[in-house]
């Protein structure tokens, strides 16, 4: 296979493994909203429930695989991609009206997706010559660290700046759960079994903090910090760590795509995204 169709088939696997995400995170909330009406265990409400919790799950696997032919810096922003179909979702599904402003966000996500993927110069493959854990682990402690002080600071202060600390800490943790994703593609049985487990231990962190986040702040606050989070640190970490290269216009349109996140999201009523 080129390297070439690697990177496409890495695009598609990536646009698929979001799409689960953010539709399972829509079932989710229909389930829920459901069950507030009709409480009884066995309601239709509580299958619709399951099965979004099944896609949010098999995301994990299907984004692993995504990251195998391709890198960090054109998998990650996809996340965009899939807050968009979580939005046509809760406007054909929910009946949840789209504002003049999340309009703007999804034109801005689509713009820096493009710009991403038209000017990306890094190839789908990754050899042990290109992963630097000294850098990776340089990279990753310390801001794990200021994040933990952070939260137990937050914790003592009533909660104050708990979605900013808890989303962006959450969002670190997906952010380097992806990196050690893109690690397992190395051959290398050593590196791919050492990530593997890094890979499931950020996976438990993420869900974790993002629950814990989501019960002591405002959603509309969590999930644009998580989100930023998620890509841009995912990207910064495959530069430092990955030998992975990027140009100016990927990075206005990393820009672009942040935007875009904040405008879908920052402006939702609380709990209009779970």
């Amino acid at each position: 296979m080129s390297d070439g169709s690697f990177i496409v088939w890495g695009l598609i696997i990536g646009i698929i493994a979001y799409i689960s995400l953010y539709v399972g995170k829509g079932l989710q909330k229909f389930g829920i909203e459901g069950l507030k009406e009709d409480k009884t265990v066995k309601s239709k409400n509580s299958g619709v429930w399951i099965f979004g919790t099944v896609l949010t799950t098999i995301y994990m696997f299907i984004q692993w695989a995504a990251l195998l032919f391709a890198p960090i810096n054109l998998i990650a922003p996809l996340e965009g991609i899939g807050l968009i179909i979580l939005l046509i979702f809760s406007y054909k599904v929910l009946k949840e009206n789209i504002t003049r402003i999340e309009v703007i966000g999804v034109i801005l996500i689509i713009v820096g997706t493009a710009f991403i993927t038209l000017f990306n110069q890094n190839t789908g493959t990754i050899i042990n010559d290109d992963v630097n854990l000294a850098y990776f682990l340089m990279f990753l402690i310390p801001i794990l660290i200021v994040e933990a002080i952070a939260m137990i600071i937050t914790h003592f202060n009533g909660y104050r700046f708990a979605g900013l600390i808890l989303g962006f800490t959450a969002g670190t943790c997906m952010a380097f759960q992806t990196a050690s994703k893109r690690i397992t593609a190395v051959p290398d049985p050593t590196l791919t079994g050492i990530f593997t487990f890094v890979s499931l231990i950020m996976a438990g962190l993420t869900l974790g903090v993002t629950q814990y986040g989501l019960a002591k702040a405002k959603a509309n606050i969590i999930v644009p910090c998580f989100t930023s989070a998620s890509i841009t640190i995912a990207i910064i970490t495959g530069i430092i760590a990955l030998n992975e290269t990027i140009v100016l216009w990927q990075i206005i349109g990393i820009v672009v795509i942040v935007l875009g996140i904040i405008f879908l999201t920052a402006f939702k009523e609380e709990g209009a995204i779970d």
